[in-house]
């Protein structure tokens, strides 16, 4: 699945007053993640994702993506395998004058549900039992 966020910041919203926007999910894994800074940027606004007090993109928590004109891309493997099944994007612009607007695309491998409990020890204890009389 591809989830698609484009988030418009406004002209003079500071790092101390930075924009949150959540990013609603479902249950699975991140397999890939771009963020869009389009042209005319000039660097000047900034994002990072987090899940909940803990900023995962980019990893190091005084970073923050900013660029102009480019659109940056990676692969990874985050699991989102418990609730709430969200990001929070921070943002923020330094421009005085013009809104701009960063979008991020993720993609998200569906979670596989697995077997209950009791469906997998149903299943071990009858591998390798004796056929039932009559079969």
């Amino acid at each position: 699945m591809i989830y698609v966020f484009p988030i418009t910041i406004p002209a003079n919203t500071a790092e101390t007053a930075k924009l949150k926007t959540t990013l609603a999910l479902t249950r699975g894994q991140i397999s890939r993640v771009n963020i869009e800074f389009p042209a005319g940027h000039v660097g000047l606004t900034h994002l990072h994702l987090n899940r909940g007090l803990y900023q995962v993109w980019p990893s190091n928590p005084a970073a923050n993506f900013k660029s102009s004109n480019e659109t940056i891309i990676w692969e990874d493997m985050y699991e989102l395998d418990t609730p709430p099944f969200q990001l929070e994007a921070y943002a923020w612009n330094e421009d005085d004058t013009y809104e701009h607007t960063i979008t991020v695309r993720l993609v998200l491998d569906p979670a596989v549900v697995k077997a209950s409990v009791f469906e997998e020890i149903k299943s071990l204890l009858s591998w390798g039992a004796a056929p039932a009389e009559g079969t």
